[in-house]
């Protein structure tokens, strides 16, 4: 093959293994152009934007690409030493191909776990059911062409760390996505907090870009009022996964109006027991024809669950905090609603821990962002925090019509 191939080779984010994957770069070097970090780092060159969000780093590296590929990386990513020679393949066999990714292996301390990643080629429309792109594509290690991101307006801030497949998932229709099919890549994970409003975000905003019977084209349609129903049965209960039970409930309440069914009432019932909204759910229990089965389940939960949350606050203005949170691992396994996480967020911040109150109470609010009480304790600290611009966003993302 033709070797001259050489790409921009952008490292986006530091990593505990940034180092050896420097090495394993330099060991490529034939087929890097110029590497290059987004951050401050003695390891290579920096060239850092004005302003450190993830997609004004990836703008950054674009515009200021020598190559006409670009390679991103991130410093928890391990390449193979034939990586970048099978990327350089891929490129040259398929000239048309906009992003060429990986396959994975995910590392967790002892723990392995490899993906195989489907070839989206020629067929990057079937994406769009998934409603949860970031399972079927990578994020790291992958080659883009520069003339295509630039072309497309490039990555939008507003999505925060899920910028990557925003712009992926937005813009489907124009993009060539090619797997390098014999390429794997180690992906050391770590503990980070995963802000899923973001996610949320892009789901909603593809919701509306798009009619039901685009996105979901294998429902039967004739039959509209069930295919409705699903459609949006099927929105919330991504929307639950990423813990937005507000915007998730607005789209069950949608498919009971569509086609009166038990299952999305039980994932209402179920939203609203999640966001701690037990008058709600007793009033849907009264007046919406619930199954004899589904109306004893949910009168029990809301008995039990309403009492516990009851006890666990006079607990802590009692000053019983600690054995609140000595019994916080075995509570879980019965509730992890937004009250729940609430009282947690209290807790630790009378025991004197800040940021992690402050990391329970924005679950919280992203679990609930009706009530008021989790809404000022969040906002509180926040203040105290200098954190007043990310609760501004996380409330605007999730209430925000779009």
């Amino acid at each position: 093959m033709d070797r001259t191939m050489r790409f921009s080779v952008a490292l986006i984010e530091n990593g505990d293994y940034l180092p050896s994957l420097v090495s394993s770069l330099q060991a490529q070097n034939e087929f890097v152009e110029e590497l290059y970090a987004t951050f401050e780092t003695d390891s290579v060159p920096s060239s850092a934007p004005a302003q450190h969000s993830l997609a004004h780093k990836l703008n950054h590296a674009i515009a200021n690409a020598k190559s006409d590929y670009i390679l991103f990386l991130n410093g928890d990513i391990e390449l193979e030493e034939e990586t970048l020679e099978e990327f350089a393949e891929v490129a040259q066999e398929y000239p048309d191909a906009d992003i060429i990714y990986p396959n994975e292996v995910f590392i967790a301390g002892e723990e392995e776990r490899i993906k195989n990643y489907e070839d989206w080629y020629q067929k990057e429309q079937l994406l769009l059911p998934s409603l949860a792109i970031e399972d079927y594509l990578p994020q790291w290690a992958v080659l883009v062409k520069k003339e295509t991101i630039q072309k497309l307006g490039g990555f939008d801030p507003r999505y925060g760390e899920h910028t990557w497949y925003a712009f992926i998932y937005k813009n489907l229709d124009k993009l060539r996505l090619k797997l390098s099919d014999l390429s794997f890549v180690n992906h050391y994970l770590s503990q980070t907090f995963v802000d899923t409003s973001y996610r949320s975000l892009l789901v909603r905003d593809i919701v509306a870009m798009h009619s039901p019977q685009e996105i979901f084209t294998s429902l039967d349609w004739s039959n509209e009022p069930v295919a409705l129903a699903t459609t949006y049965t099927l929105i919330g209960d991504r929307l639950a996964a990423y813990y937005d039970y507000f915007n998730a409930a607005k789209y069950y309440r949608n498919a009971l109006m569509a086609f009166h069914n038990q299952e999305s009432l039980k994932k209402l019932l179920q939203s609203y027991y999640q966001m701690g909204l037990f008058d709600e759910m007793k009033n849907l229990l009264q007046t919406q024809e619930p199954s004899p089965a589904l109306k004893e389940e949910y009168v029990e939960k809301i008995e039990k669950t309403s009492k516990l949350i009851k006890e666990l606050e006079k607990a802590v203005q009692e000053g019983k905090a600690q054995q609140v949170l000595m019994a916080a691992q075995d509570i879980a396994q019965f509730y992890q609603g937004a009250p729940f996480y609430n009282i947690l967020g209290v807790v630790h911040y009378l025991k004197g821990d800040p940021q992690n109150a402050y990391r329970f109470f924005y679950k919280a609010v992203t679990m609930n962002p009706l009530d008021n009480d989790i809404i000022q304790n969040l906002v509180d600290l926040a203040k105290q925090l200098h954190k007043e611009d990310e609760v501004i966003g996380l409330m605007t993302r999730l209430t925000e019509e779009v």
